[in-house]
């Protein structure tokens, strides 16, 4: 089986090539295909949302006019999808949300979407740098693969692709890294899904030093969470499969 480095640095290499901000989008359904996710939503930040979602909308999988009549019908402010992305990092599923304390108006408008969009189950991955909200990418599908390993990667792959998409908008090309043999390693184990004390074991170091160099590591890519420092990590080629 590979792991959540090896798969995610596949899927980052291929992005390198990619010049169009669809393709990839078109990429990253294709990575989350096998695990039954067939669904893609992809928001960026803007002064009005989520009170509207058109213009934030950078790619998603929806019946023509589906967004402008959300709209309409002012639905985004009681998008519980939406507004908990907003105000928190880590990945969330439509079950949890929905095992929450939703108002009325919240569970028809989560009903609403789901019908529409015929998804039952997904992932929400909130996206930020510097600590600073950036996006949403939403993956969802009638019977996803919702276990941890696909959360693992498809949260990677969605930063990987975030991130190459708004470098294709703005014209940003990639920079070099200048990262220690240490951080690198240590990144590479963060990957793979090991904690500082089992990244201490593996490279025969305490755990304050094994999170001295992730932070570190974090610094020098300017980023806030280790997801994130893995990401930029792939997309810069500093650890790969």
């Amino acid at each position: 089986m590979h792991g959540p480095s090896t798969d995610a640095a596949r899927f980052a290499r291929g992005l390198n090539s990619v010049t169009n901000g669809n393709e990839v989008w078109r990429q990253l359904k294709a990575f989350a295909t096998p695990f039954a996710f067939e669904h893609l939503t992809v928001l960026k930040r803007t002064v009005d949302l989520p009170r509207r979602i058109t213009n934030a909308i950078v790619y998603i999988d929806a019946p023509q006019g589906f967004a402008a009549e959300f709209d309409r019908e002012g639905f985004g402010p009681d998008h519980p999808l939406i507004t908990r992305a907003l105000q928190r990092l880590e990945p969330f599923s439509n079950a949890e949300t929905n095992a929450t304390h939703l108002t009325m108006t919240q569970r028809r408008v989560l009903q609403r979407v789901s019908v529409s969009l015929n998804v039952r189950d997904g992932w929400t991955f909130p996206i930020a740098r510097d600590g600073q909200f950036e996006g949403i990418v939403m993956l969802g599908g009638l019977k996803p693969d919702m276990s941890p390993l696909p959360c693992s990667m498809l949260h990677l792959a969605a930063h990987t692709a975030f991130t190459r998409s708004q470098d294709i908008a703005n014209g940003t090309a990639s920079k070099a890294h200048n990262l220690t043999n240490r951080e690198v390693e240590c990144l590479h184990w963060v990957a793979a899904g090991k904690t500082d004390l089992e990244i201490a074991v593996i490279l025969s170091i305490s755990a304050r030093t094994a999170r001295f160099h992730i932070e570190n590591a974090k610094r020098k890519l300017n980023v806030a969470t280790r997801v994130q420092a893995v990401a930029e990590a792939l997309k810069v080629h500093a650890i790969a499969a």
